[in-house]
């Protein structure tokens, strides 16, 4: 049987069951063309406007000045253009979580956007922060990353330009300050296995429960990176949960380092940094002991302000043993075109750098960040 002539009634069924992702229909669509329209009728009856989820990451380009109304997704799949209808983040700033976007806008309004169903959940103002107005951040600087799961009431913030710990529950009317108690700011911040961890400028991995009930929450201080592993400036570090086979519980600390063209030049360090390496440490839960790390494996690491993941990928697209990465040196704001030109893949077996983008996508409020697969 030719099977360009199956059965209109069949073909859907087999549509149906064969196309999930953008890369399926890609697929699908390309055995000819009764096929293609069904892959089409699929399309339009799944819960997704603006197109189907991606298999692997994708990027979220900077915004086109002339273009208020679209945005463009970089697929590492095919490594292909999608655009995507997306009006709410234009002029906004925006950062990701497993998939989902929070804008922030100059009135200080927050939103989070599921981009492809275009799911839209309103979010306390920035400014409801009991010390927003005391902390000299502007609206862009509101928040600095979101921690977002579809199936918790919970969202998870670093705010303000000093990165504070905060968070609401859906349907809060204010945000709520987590109190660290010992002052500074924090790198990073990531769930795993239940709890809150976060990576501060004291080098310490600290952790709380945002959970319970109660709005006060209680952070415990789990372990300080060692002296004899680091000691150096920190320009930018994260915190990233392992899951194994092995069911060990563990976190990675990574410390990215980076250089500058004249680093007594402020303008200059605007425009020629550069990322040159990534020291990767492992804290184990249950031994509470360091050690560190010089291979992933076949993981690959995602980095990013936005969002910090692993992922494994049989087909060989994404490359194991590597750290995928976007420019968040926040010194871009200083740069004429802003960030976006510090991307790579770093190769842990060597330390080489390949870019994985190689067009040009600037910005001073937004630069290109990682959309995690849904």
């Amino acid at each position: 049987m030719d099977w360009s002539d199956m059965l209109t009634e069949l073909l859907a069924i087999v549509a149906k069951k064969s196309i999930k992702f953008c890369e399926d229909d890609l697929c699908f669509s390309s055995v000819c063309k009764s096929w293609r329209s069904a892959a089409v009728q699929v399309a339009t009856n799944f819960r997704y406007p603006n197109g189907l989820p991606s298999r692997l990451p994708s990027l979220l380009l900077a915004e086109k000045l002339e273009d208020n109304e679209f945005r463009q997704l970089y697929l590492l799949s095919n490594q292909s253009i999608h655009k995507i209808r997306l009006p709410e983040a234009y002029g906004k700033f925006c950062t990701s979580s497993c998939g989902w976007l929070l804008i922030v806008g100059d009135d200080t309004a927050i939103k989070l956007i599921n981009p492809l169903s275009r799911e839209i959940i309103n979010l306390p103002r920035v400014d409801t922060f009991p010390e927003f107005s005391e902390s000299s951040s502007k609206w862009d600087q509101g928040i600095r990353k979101v921690l977002f799961q579809s199936q918790s009431l919970v969202v998870v913030v670093l705010w303000g330009c000093f990165r504070k710990l905060g968070f609401c529950r859906i349907g809060d009317d204010k945000w709520t300050s987590i109190e660290t108690s010992w002052g500074g700011s924090i790198y990073d911040v990531n769930f795993y296995d239940g709890r809150v961890y976060y990576f501060d400028r004291k080098l310490h991995i600290r952790s709380c429960d945002v959970y319970g009930e109660e709005n006060k929450m209680v952070i415990v201080d789990v372990s300080r990176l060692p002296k004899e592993y680091y000691d150096a400036d920190v320009i930018g570090a994260y915190v990233i949960g392992v899951n194994d086979d092995d069911e060990r519980k563990r976190l990675l600390v990574v410390i990215r380092e980076v250089v500058y063209g004249d680093i007594h030049d402020s303008k200059s360090r605007s425009e020629t940094y550069k990322t040159n390496n990534f020291r990767v440490f492992e804290f184990d839960l249950e031994k509470m002991k360091w050690s560190k790390v010089n291979d992933f494996g076949n993981k690959t690491l995602f980095l990013g302000y936005s969002s910090s993941f692993w992922i494994e990928d049989a087909s060989g697209v994404i490359k194991g043993n590597c750290i995928y990465y976007t420019d968040d040196v926040f010194c871009y704001k200083g740069s004429k075109k802003g960030g976006g030109r510090d991307m790579g893949i770093y190769h842990m077996c060597d330390g080489t750098v390949e870019p994985y983008f190689t067009g040009e996508s600037l910005s001073k409020i937004t630069p290109p960040i990682w959309l995690q697969s849904m």
